[in-house]
């Protein structure tokens, strides 16, 4: 399972990814696409799974709760993630981590209470 994560782990190595590296990647390895989605994601909930734990997908992001339909799937997921990032180039420079938490955020669907 480790063979789908060298491409990353090399970018790594040199520095943070970036959105470009991380779509650059997408385009060709979709399955460590997916794990790099999903692993940011767990990371992220893992902060509020107490405080959130109704919704799988749940998380902060600078204070503010992020919701995603717990029908998604991890490839829904990473779809998302790439069809949001990719149309907004003004995040290819920003870290990978921070432009998944991003374009995740800008599909929240936590109701106000």
């Amino acid at each position: 399972m480790l063979g789908i994560f060298p491409s990353f782990l090399s970018f790594g190595a040199g520095g943070i990814i970036t959105v470009k590296d991380f779509l650059l990647e997408c385009a060709v390895e979709h399955d460590s696409c997916i794990a790099f989605v999903m692993g940011v994601t767990e990371g992220a909930r893992h902060q509020t799974r107490e405080r959130l734990k109704a919704q799988p997908y749940s998380f902060q992001l600078h204070g503010r709760p992020v919701c995603l339909p717990d029908s998604w799937t991890s490839q829904q997921l990473t779809q998302i993630v790439i069809s949001v990032l990719t149309k907004e180039s003004k995040f290819s420079e920003y870290s990978a981590v921070s432009g998944v938490l991003y374009a995740l955020s800008s599909r929240s669907n936590c109701e106000q209470t």
